[in-house]
């Protein structure tokens, strides 16, 4: 027992340093994949391609970020998002049937793996909705549905942000909330 509190007090400082680290690598990563995820939001709005890159970046953050904050099926939502956002920021002007089939059934792949969650009492209704949102709207804006994209995108961001707010990542949540406003303009303005 003696040892035992001994190694606990000699330790005290590195069980504080690495509770001390952990919460403000999770701040760092919130403020980084807000940010990134809002700039990658407004330029593709605005018709940047480099948009689709900045996501990639975001969404790689965000793997992290959603696995250190207890949100597993973001991660695994994020790994999708990787996917699409690499292939509307490389795609050429023709289309590839092959990848756009390949897209469709990880896309698919994807939702039934949200519905197994789902089904089995893994997620929330309001984790059930952003995910299928975000997934289906960033699938339809690189498919070229950009009205429906954005639309499923902006409902998606109002679920996330109350999400957010719920889990105390006001930063994350308060930038959901400016990603549904641009993507309400994405939806109303473009075609």
């Amino acid at each position: 027992l003696f040892f035992t509190f001994y190694a606990l007090l000699t330790n005290y400082h590195i069980l504080c340093y690495n509770i001390y680290s952990e919460v403000h690598m999770i701040l760092y990563l919130q403020i980084a994949v807000a940010l990134i995820f809002f700039v990658n939001k407004v330029l593709v709005l605005v018709g940047r391609k480099s948009g689709w890159l900045v996501g990639a970046v975001a969404a790689t953050l965000g793997l992290f970020y959603f696995y250190l904050i207890g949100l597993y099926i973001y991660t695994a939502l994020e790994v999708c998002l990787i996917i699409l956002m690499s292939y509307a920021f490389l795609k050429k002007s023709e289309r590839s049937v092959r990848v756009e089939t390949a897209l469709r059934i990880g896309t698919t792949v994807m939702m039934i793996a949200i519905a197994l969650f789902a089904f089995s009492g893994g997620l929330t209704v309001v984790e059930l909705i952003s995910c299928t949102g975000l997934l289906w709207g960033t699938y339809l804006m690189t498919s070229g549905s950009l009205t429906t994209g954005w639309a499923l995108c902006g409902v998606a961001h109002v679920f996330a942000s109350y999400l957010g707010y719920g889990r105390g990542q006001v930063v994350f949540a308060d930038f959901q909330v400016a990603s549904s406003i641009v993507s309400l303009i994405g939806a109303t303005t473009k075609k």
